[in-house]
């Protein structure tokens, strides 16, 4: 039984009612008992109005590619201990499950969404593999409007992703946290210097929430070295990969090693009851 199963946290995309397993799918308890298949990988498609995007199939490999070689992880542990623990956790824009899997340590489940089918079947697969996928549940449903109850979760994490202070303010339970992780000024600082003539540092993003409290602000800085092929994946990660000239792209298959700055700002949000 997924742990999901007694939460009563998760709610039809089309009714608003509560969701239920069944079989190998998800059926609300409204009048007209909207049904979701679980796919086989373990992820259930609950995206009934916004259109597919996120990751393709060869940006979401090779964000797993990355990802999972641990150049990233202070910037998970760091996640993972703000979060802390409690009942139900949400990872608004999950990827693949690479900080869901490491945010939800300490809570009894948790919920990933994101729009590329092709990062949840990752993220479902490695939960499955880990003998955690009962207490993981990954949904293609947008951050906008994620399938979830008013105040159900104590925690939501938002890891380069858009803020969307409004929905979060809604799941979350009062007292309950909002984690964002974003690029701090000099993330990447090498990797663009390989890239380009003139290295422009990165601006602070500007969604952040407006009406929550501000706990705390959490640097991560450090450096590393990036080798071999993971050069090429951290570069599918990035909005750089859209916006550079192929050869200059092309010359990083061509490096054994990449000397980087990874520098991180992670923002600790708490709802307030009003």
């Amino acid at each position: 039984m997924h742990i999901f199963e007694n939460a009563g946290a998760l709610t039809c995309p089309l009714c608003g009612e509560k969701l239920t397993f069944a079989d190998h799918s998800l059926t609300c308890s409204g009048v007209r008992r909207h049904n979701f298949d679980i796919a086989k990988s373990g992820y259930v498609n609950l995206n009934t109005h916004a259109p597919t995007s996120g990751d393709d199939k060869e940006m979401a490999k090779a964000r797993q590619a990355f990802l999972r070689k641990g150049y990233y992880e202070p910037l998970a542990d760091t996640i993972s201990n703000a979060a802390g623990k409690g009942n139900i956790l949400a990872d608004a824009g999950c990827g693949e499950g690479y900080y869901t899997e490491a945010a939800a340590k300490n809570f009894d489940a948790a919920l990933g969404v994101d729009l590329s089918k092709y990062a949840l079947e990752i993220a479902a697969k490695s939960a499955k593999q880990k003998g955690i996928s009962e207490k993981l549940l990954y949904t293609a449903a947008s951050v906008y409007k994620m399938p979830l109850a008013d105040n159900s979760c104590d925690c939501v994490i938002n890891v380069f992703a858009p803020c969307v202070e409004e929905e979060y303010t809604r799941i979350l339970k009062n007292g309950g946290k909002l984690i964002i992780a974003a690029a701090g000024r000099d993330h990447l600082y090498g990797l663009k210097s390989a890239l380009y003539d003139t290295v422009i540092p990165n601006e602070e993003r500007r969604d952040y929430p407006m009406n929550m409290r501000l706990e705390k602000t959490i640097p991560v800085k450090y450096e590393a070295d990036i080798l071999g092929q993971d050069i090429y994946s951290l570069f599918m990660m990035t909005p750089y990969f859209y916006r550079t000239k192929k050869e200059s792209a092309e010359k990083l298959k061509t490096m054994d090693k990449l000397h980087t700055l990874l520098d991180f700002e992670v923002r600790v949000y708490i709802k307030e009851e009003k």
